[in-house]
């Protein structure tokens, strides 16, 4: 059972949201002729989650030591629970070190990968990405709390990751896959802007800025709505180049499911249901995307 606990506290659902985009940059890759290599793929993979799953705990120990008022969201499975990580442990050190163990692990798998391949590019790509999901929650940039983690959310989970795992089979394809990270990225950001709503009470007494609490909810809910359905433009401007359709269907689609599951009144709401349609709406797209480098829908 603490194990099951240990893997909430990392939140392993968003895991998703680092392999979908080296799915969708290998895919990228081989789609324009490139030669798959199932090691490295391995490496990548163990990479990007472990920074994850690093930078994940790091975010559990900081606000999980930074609290006025009792969690928002405990329990949670999809809403961030900020208690999670530091109530599985007498010593809230611990959920550190577990952290930078797996930070490290990421780190390693990535820089061995380098060395696999010769390609000093690649090293840039795992830089930019591991200071960014290291300066999401950890101090002294601590993104999250100054109201721009979004921005790194969609560069991180977008072209660092995508265009990463495209350079990775050696660059082939970077048109299609520039144009899906940006796609990915905007929903990577759409999911970690709905983890705001729920704890909007929490984050207040913290003093931390989110998009929800600078905008307020009916604001915060547009802002929402704009970044799960702007991907959109950019899927009119791909189909242009030769991009498919069926992406841009499974994008609308999910917009409406969300608009449908999304609350009309913050006081009392659920948004549990939200944050799920969220990282359901990254799936779906993701796959799609896949589907249609693959067979050109």
């Amino acid at each position: 059972m603490k194990t099951l606990e240990w893997i909430r506290a990392s939140q392993a659902l968003l895991f998703e949201a680092s392999v979908i985009p080296v799915i969708v940059g290998t895919a990228a890759a081989i789609h324009a002729g490139a030669r798959f290599d199932a090691a490295w793929f391995a490496l990548i993979v163990i990479s990007l989650v472990g920074i994850q799953a690093g930078a994940n705990l790091f975010k559990g120990y900081y606000e999980g030591r930074d609290r006025s008022v009792p969690p928002a969201s405990p329990g949670s499975w999809f809403a961030f629970d900020s208690t999670a990580a530091t109530n599985l442990t007498s010593d809230p050190e611990d959920v550190l070190r577990l952290g930078r163990i797996c930070f490290g692990l990421g780190a390693a798998a990535g820089l061995l990968l380098v060395a696999l391949s010769r390609n000093p590019l690649l090293l840039g790509f795992g830089l930019a990405g591991a200071l960014l999901a290291w300066s999401y929650s950890s101090p002294p940039l601590q993104l999250s709390y100054r109201g721009i983690g979004e921005l790194s959310t969609f560069f991180a989970f977008g072209p660092v990751m995508t265009v990463g795992a495209t350079v990775a089979f050696g660059g082939a394809g970077l048109r299609e896959s520039a144009f899906a990270s940006v796609v990915l990225g905007f929903l990577a950001a759409a999911i970690s802007f709905a983890r705001y709503f729920p704890n909007r009470e929490e984050d207040v007494s913290k003093g931390k800025a989110t998009p929800v609490t600078i905008l307020g909810f009916a604001k915060g809910r547009r802002a929402f709505l704009g970044l799960l359905i702007a991907p959109l433009p950019f899927g009119i401007v791909w189909y242009l180049f030769g991009g498919g359709v069926l992406w841009i269907m499974a994008v609308l689609g999910s917009f409406l499911a969300v608009v449908l599951l999304f609350p009309k009144e913050q006081v009392g709401a659920r948004f549990e249901r939200v944050v799920a349609g969220a990282i359901a709406a990254h799936i779906i797209v993701g796959f799609a995307l896949i589907v249609d480098l693959a067979v050109g829908l």
